[in-house]
């Protein structure tokens, strides 16, 4: 009795310090994925329309120069649009794969979603059950016949519940050694988000003078 006694005790306090382990996981993972996300917004949305505002700035001055002081060939607005054009179509291709991989990052949210939706409904049922069965002592004085197993039975039963704790507690370590280098290149990203940034700036102010002077080499 004593010696069974010990060993719940014991997977209790393991079961707890696993549950503490996979919530601190689950915080960080949580809190490296809003950093992704502000950090992909961020290179989209901000670093990439200013570049793409560069792009069309560095276009439209080349061809004002290409009109007046260019060497006359047959076809040298053509060739400045030729190249234009393909960096677009690279680009246009390179948006539809970044699309697809976070189609399919979205498409692994939900799935996590419903996994924690079916793990409440589980926790539900799980009490339910318990009211009912907490309703039944009250009645019959006496725990369900689930609840009635012998010392041996209840041994096995705890041995597979050790044996399933320390399977999920290498998965557990293992998940915070990786939600830690996630978080180690979500610090370089965002370094190399700010460097980017600054070297794009950079441009913005260099081509806003070559616009500004246009006149020299056109008029």
């Amino acid at each position: 009795m004593d010696e069974i006694k010990r060993t719940i005790d014991k997977n209790w306090s393991f079961l707890l310090r696993q549950r503490s382990k996979n919530y601190l996981a689950r915080s960080k993972l949580d809190q490296n994925i809003a950093i992704i996300n502000g950090n992909l917004s961020a290179s989209f949305v901000g670093n990439r329309q200013l570049a793409n505002h560069n792009t069309a700035d560095i276009r439209f001055n080349l061809n004002k120069i290409a009109e007046h002081d260019l060497i006359k060939t047959e076809f040298e607005e053509e060739n400045i649009e030729l190249v234009f054009l393909r960096h677009q179509q690279k680009l246009n291709k390179r948006l539809v794969e970044n699309s697809e991989q976070l189609v399919r990052a979205a498409e692994q949210l939900q799935l996590a979603h419903k996994r924690v939706m079916k793990t409440n409904e589980d926790i539900i049922k799980f009490n339910s059950d318990m009211i009912e069965s907490t309703s039944e002592v009250i009645k019959t004085g006496e725990l369900p016949k689930a609840m009635q197993l012998n010392g041996e039975n209840i041994k096995i039963e705890l041995n597979k519940i050790e044996e399933t704790t320390s399977a999920t507690d290498k998965k557990v370590e293992n998940l915070l050694t990786r939600i830690d280098e996630i978080a180690k290149e979500n610090e370089r990203l965002s370094k190399e988000l700010d460097v980017k940034r600054k070297k794009i700036t950079e441009n913005r102010e260099l081509i806003s003078s070559l616009r500004a002077d246009l006149s020299l080499w056109t008029d």
